[in-house]
């Protein structure tokens, strides 16, 4: 699912909780929706919440109720000179939250949203990279590169080897959600402009050669990560969105074993095909609870409950509404182990 669908909402609806429940009466009737009565039953071996889109702040580290972060990260910010890596960076913000006792999900993306995380997010690639030789598309602001192209895979194929040097097997982390495409996701450039998509055509893209570029970025890190699990964030992938290439794409993640799959539009309704389905999955919510002016009770009834998601990543601003700290005290007493 496109994270360009993740922007705050203007107009966004308020929400007001007239009539507050004492904490037990919550917690006895959200664990009841999570039960199982309804179209599917409860998520066995749920691992928990994980706080996202918190600018990799630690203030919620002893959070009693969260499982752990996600940390993100641009190419850019490891590596800005060529072969010279700062994984200090990364180290420095995992320590707050495995002194906690959690567990951590990195995330190192090459191209992203100029909003996202300012100033790594709109420019992800290493401006070393472009001088070595691979092209960018230059659209909405963002400066993103084709992926294609082999000096930007000969140069991504090197971090990916020291990526996994460095923390393959670490056992402080939950998992790794591979960088693929923008902001990680599979597809090359999430809100493309028209002139952005066809800057891609002119830059050679088919969804065949990107299946391909898909398929070869996802050989680096088979490479490289033995024993730490990989998440494939995978949204519709195509600028066409085809069924049958996205289908291809799907088969080849869960051809590997040792990979799973992570869906990033968790809402209230939200539903999963069967594709979905047979490996254990990790689900990120579209928006927060707060912008989308629904209860975060509703998206966490869903993920666990309905789509049978192990593992859900919710936003840090839902996380810090103390409305929502009878729904996440219910949603950490279902975690297995």
């Amino acid at each position: 699912m496109d994270q360009v669908a993740k922007v705050r909402r203007a107009g966004k609806r308020s929400m007001t909780y007239g009539v507050y429940l004492s904490v037990g009466v919550v917690l006895s009737l959200i664990v009841g929706l999570f039960g199982g009565t309804g179209a599917g039953a409860q998520t066995t071996n749920f691992r928990g919440v994980y706080e996202f889109a918190g600018n990799n702040s630690a203030t919620d580290a002893t959070n009693p109720d969260l499982a752990g972060v996600v940390l993100t990260y641009y190419w850019s910010q490891i590596e800005p000179q060529d072969g010279v890596f700062d994984w200090s960076l990364i180290k420095t913000q995992m320590a707050p939250w495995i002194a906690a006792h959690k567990k951590i999900i990195l995330r190192i993306s090459t191209s992203g949203a100029s909003s996202w995380d300012p100033p790594y997010s709109g420019d992800g690639t290493p401006a070393w990279v472009y001088t070595d030789g691979a092209r960018s598309i230059v659209d909405n602001g963002e400066t993103i590169p084709v992926y294609w192209d082999q000096p930007y895979l000969n140069d991504y194929d090197s971090f990916v080897e020291a990526f996994g040097a460095e923390f393959d097997g670490n056992p402080n982390l939950a998992f790794i959600e591979p960088g693929i495409g923008m902001g990680g996701e599979t597809l090359p450039e999430q809100g493309a402009s028209a002139a952005g998509v066809t800057a891609w055509t002119a830059d050679g893209y088919t969804d065949a050669l990107w299946l391909s570029t898909i398929e070869t970025i996802g050989s680096f890190f088979a490479a490289s990560f033995h024993t730490t699990h990989l998440y494939w964030m995978v949204d519709r992938s195509f600028f066409d969105g085809s069924g049958t290439y996205f289908d291809a794409v799907m088969s080849y993640v869960k051809s590997v074993p040792a990979w799973r799959l992570q869906n990033n539009g968790l809402t209230p309704t939200s539903t999963l095909g069967a594709k979905w389905s047979g490996t254990t999955l990790a689900l990120e919510q579209l928006t927060s609870a707060e912008d989308a002016g629904v209860c975060l009770c509703a998206d966490i009834a869903n993920g666990i409950d309905n789509l049978h998601g192990n593992y859900l990543l919710l936003y840090k601003t839902d996380i810090e509404n103390p409305a929502n700290a009878a729904y996440l005290a219910a949603a950490a007493i279902l975690v297995s182990g």
